[in-house]
């Protein structure tokens, strides 16, 4: 039996030591035990209280089944501060915050769709992914739009997989905690429903089970003093922004921990709610994501199973079955709205997805969407032409979406100026609040802005960085204080353009995570990038070429 919600008293007190343990230490080694016990009592533990009956799981509440398209953070009913409308702009509906919110509900159920349909194999995955039925959905979707705008050159176009390159998917996977009376009477089998298997974890025979064992965060000051030879061992990370940021450091842990002889590797996600979080791969071997109420769980009945003196009985089984795809056909759509000249500015966003991706990409694409409407208005003339490029992305393995509209459109990539990658633009910002539960986590909770928006510009051009400082005090756009020359992995795409790219980014905890539903985006950012957007690409339609590189 599978035991998920169960709503006990908490633990009263740890297990005891049989007598006949107790016994055999001497009084020096049985005062330290004592001493020991003592103050890890003492010492606050998540989920973890002492005083009440004992029951399932030390008396801990299990945490909640994971709820798709569902926010795992508190939104209340005091929204963002609205847009900025300078009186030039009041008669340009196309921008408004609401238009582009109805667009972005049609991106999302894309995604929602894509999980009813099972397209990728099962419930457990879902999103619009290039390759697959979501994602030409999501580029012929977006091709219309540029077509009811009145664009007349619309182009989509269809590109190969690299031959060399592989999608590894899992097709369905569990991360199960095994029960037993000893963790408290009535303690049964919980299965972890925000696990994600990490591509390409892969367990001869399919499942495998073993002990855990606790890494903290999986550093060699901490490994040194831990044997993970034939455990599970599970590592923390603590995201300061999205899990991106984390790689660079946890994978290589990970493939260390393999290294030293452990089975699989179980990473324990501090994020927002009960919620999947994609982020990471190639771990050296089997390797799993957990959520927030999930890992929270884990992490308390670790803390009482060593309180009680049974942690080494503590044992998981994991499985995965999984599929490799390749041969997949990616899609663009580009759509040309001429100027006075041939030279051109290129503004993209890519429709590829993991979850529902309202914030990654649906809000950029979304802003696309509407700047196509605003720029096909007849009274707005530029004097270059505009590119506008819905990219199939970079999230599917040997499609990029950049490197193919460069490579079948050497017209328009040729005259190129600058491109502009729009990508993560008005999610709202979440920020740890209160404990909302007696067991001491911490929900995340909305303010009443966006959060930050990284913009790089890979020549760092003086004028184009001004033109952000610009924005912001016309705006209210929550551009960050300093410069960068971040180009993301849709921007770095268009290296081969041999031109500035600038790239606009946000790093909220919900990226890549089931958690990025159309709840979280602000309706007032989507307007604010946009107004931004629209006069941005109208300052750089006048500038020389030596000011946008100098």
């Amino acid at each position: 039996m599978n035991q998920r919600r169960m709503n006990k008293g908490r633990m009263n007190q740890p297990h005891a030591k049989t007598a006949k343990n107790t016994a055999t230490k001497s009084a020096p080694a049985l005062a330290k035990m004592v001493a020991l016990t003592a103050l890890l009592l003492t010492c606050p533990m998540p989920g973890f209280s002492q005083g009440a009956a004992p029951g399932p799981w030390f008396g801990l509440d299990l945490p909640p089944d994971l709820e798709p398209h569902v926010s795992p953070a508190i939104i209340g009913s005091r929204g963002p501060a609205p847009a900025v409308v300078p009186p030039e702009e009041s008669d340009f509906p196309e921008l408004d915050g609401e238009r582009i919110s109805r667009d972005l509900r049609q991106i999302v159920d894309i995604s929602i769709q894509s999980r009813l349909s099972q397209e990728l194999g099962g419930t457990l995955l879902w999103g619009r992914v290039s390759g697959f039925p979501s994602g030409d959905a999501t580029v012929d979707w977006a091709a219309e739009q540029f077509r009811q705008a009145g664009i007349g050159e619309v182009r989509v176009q269809q590109f190969e997989q690299d031959a060399d390159a592989e999608q590894w998917l899992p097709l369905d996977y569990e991360v199960t905690l095994l029960g037993s009376d000893q963790f408290g009477p009535g303690s049964r089998d919980v299965t972890l429903t925000t696990a994600v298997a990490l591509a390409p974890s892969e367990i001869a025979g399919g499942s495998l089970t073993a002990p855990v064992v606790y890494v903290g965060t999986g550093s060699p000051a901490e490994l040194i003093h831990v044997d993970v030879r034939g455990k599970i061992a599970i590592q923390r990370i603590t995201p300061q922004a999205h899990l991106v940021f984390e790689r660079s450091r946890f994978v290589p842990q990970a493939n260390d921990i393999m290294s030293r002889g452990a089975v699989a590797v179980i990473n324990l996600i501090d994020q927002p709610g009960n919620e999947m979080a994609r982020d990471m791969s190639n771990c050296g071997g089997p390797c799993f994501n957990v959520g927030g109420r999930d890992s929270h769980f884990l992490t308390a009945v670790m803390n009482a199973a060593a309180v009680a003196g049974n942690l080494d009985q503590l044992r998981m089984r994991l499985s995965v079955n999984s599929a490799v795809h390749r041969g997949l056909i990616g899609r663009n759509a580009v759509a040309v709205i001429p100027g006075q000249s041939a030279e051109t500015i290129v503004l993209n966003a890519h429709v590829d997805a993991w979850y529902d991706g309202a914030g990654d990409n649906g809000d950029g694409l979304a802003v696309l969407v509407a700047l196509a409407r605003h720029f096909n208005r007849p009274e707005i003339q530029l004097r270059r032409t505009l590119v506008l490029v819905a990219s199939a992305g970079h999230h599917t393995r040997g499609l990029n979406g950049p490197r193919a509209a460069v490579s079948l459109n050497p017209d328009l990539f040729g005259n190129s100026v600058l491109i502009f990658n729009l990508e993560h633009v008005a999610q709202r910002n979440f920020s740890p609040a209160r404990s909302e539960f007696e067991d001491g986590y911490r929900e995340y909770i909305a303010d009443s802005g966006e959060a930050p928006i990284v913009a790089g510009i890979t020549n760092s051009s003086p004028y184009l960085q001004s033109l952000f400082d610009q924005g912001v005090q016309r705006y209210g756009t929550n551009f960050v204080s300093g410069d960068s020359t971040m180009a993301s992995g849709e921007g770095g795409g268009y290296r081969t353009a041999g031109v500035p790219i600038v790239t606009t980014m946000q790093a909220p905890p919900l990226y890549h995570t089931s958690g990025e539903v159309f709840e979280v985006v602000s309706t007032p950012g989507l307007e604010r990038m946009a107004r931004f957007m629209s006069w941005f690409v109208k300052q750089v339609d006048g500038a020389s070429r030596s000011q946008i590189d100098p």
